[in-house]
């Protein structure tokens, strides 16, 4: 069983965290908790400078407490003070702190560490092949399968990473028939897995294809989160974001590169009154209506973050243009954060 001994080793080759995981455990030696110790490493996320990454509340204290909760096997919806509370040992507490450093030292994601996510309720399998779910898309799910009344409504996930968009319609509505499509193999195996888990496989099909190549049907609904990042923005952003596949990120200088092609192509693919909802950045959202001024965009506001630092200033557009598809809906996000 390991001790305070093996922290050198096996928690840090840093010298200075080192000294803190010891000096942690040495003064809560009689009453380490889960709350104290999700403090400890918050208080020390933030010392090093990492950043929350799209998680909850966007604190780092979250971060810190969805892991040890993680470590413990505690139901992290269940966030009440019997839990809080619970004393921990030390071999507990290190195996914690191990989970504090990876998240230190390696500057990815927490869900890439626990290798799970949540998206509308639901759970999903991620690794570091995919985005950690995070659209804001689901705050209109309710309202838009309100309307699906019929079987057999076909819907295509484009560029669905961990697919966890086209899933959760697919849990949603059992009427829901759903192609989930990434360019990425390895993209592939985790939506994949994640139809599996949810015993879908008679309802939801992945497909490899770059965007519509390999695609022959038509649908009632093209749902899609693209890359929509400029690569200045890009360029900018923290060690996490860079930490996740760029490929799912980055389209091009102005960030419209797979949009484009996604606009000029979705009209084959949709049934007569079909749709297309797609999620847009807020810098791509600008240059998008720069670049195509006749079209009539029009937004309706989504439920959000109130956190401006979150893709939260979400609004989802229903655009009549008649020369490309039938209704097209956007969706304005303020972007990532600076």
């Amino acid at each position: 069983m390991e001790n305070t001994k093996d922290l050198q080793s096996s928690l840090s080759s840093n010298l200075l965290r080192e000294k803190r995981y010891r000096s942690f455990l040495e003064k809560c030696a009689n009453h380490m908790t889960v709350k104290n110790i999700a403090h400890f490493g918050s208080k020390l996320m933030h010392q090093e400078k990492l950043h929350y990454h799209f998680f909850e509340d966007h604190s780092l204290f979250k971060n810190a407490l969805y892991l040890t909760f993680f470590s413990l096997n505690l139901p992290y919806e269940y966030q009440d003070s019997k839990y809080l509370k619970r004393k921990i040992s030390k071999e507990e507490a290190i195996s914690i702190l191990k989970l504090f450093e990876r998240r230190i030292s390696e500057r990815v994601p927490v869900q890439y560490i626990t290798h799970e996510a949540y998206y509308s309720g639901y759970k999903f399998f991620v690794n570091k092949n995919v985005l950690v779910p995070r659209s804001l898309m689901n705050s209109q799910f309710e309202d838009f399968l309100s309307h699906v009344h019929w079987e057999n409504y076909r819907v295509l996930d484009l560029c669905t990473g961990s697919g966890c968009i086209g899933i959760t319609l697919a849990l949603l509505n059992p009427n829901i028939k759903v192609d989930l499509v990434d360019i990425s193999s390895d993209a592939l195996e985790v939506a994949s897995a994640n139809v599996k888990y949810y015993g879908l496989q008679d309802r939801v099909r992945c497909i490899q294809s770059d965007l519509f190549t390999n695609l022959h049907d038509k649908y009632d609904l093209i749902i899609t989160n693209p890359p929509y990042v400029p690569e200045i923005e890009y360029a900018e952003q923290p060690l996490e974001v860079k930490n996740e596949p760029k490929i799912a990120l980055v389209a091009g200088k102005d960030g419209l590169d797979i949009l484009h092609q996604i606009l000029t192509q979705a009209k084959k693919y949709l049934n007569p009154n079909g749709m297309l909802i797609a999620e847009v950045g807020y810098s791509a959202a600008i240059t998008l209506k720069k670049k195509y001024p006749k079209v009539p965009f029009q937004w309706r506001k989504c439920k959000g973050s109130k956190d401006e630092s979150l893709l939260y200033k979400i609004t989802e557009f229903l655009i009549q243009w008649t020369p490309l598809l039938d209704s097209i809906f956007l969706c304005e996000a303020k972007g990532l954060p600076d």
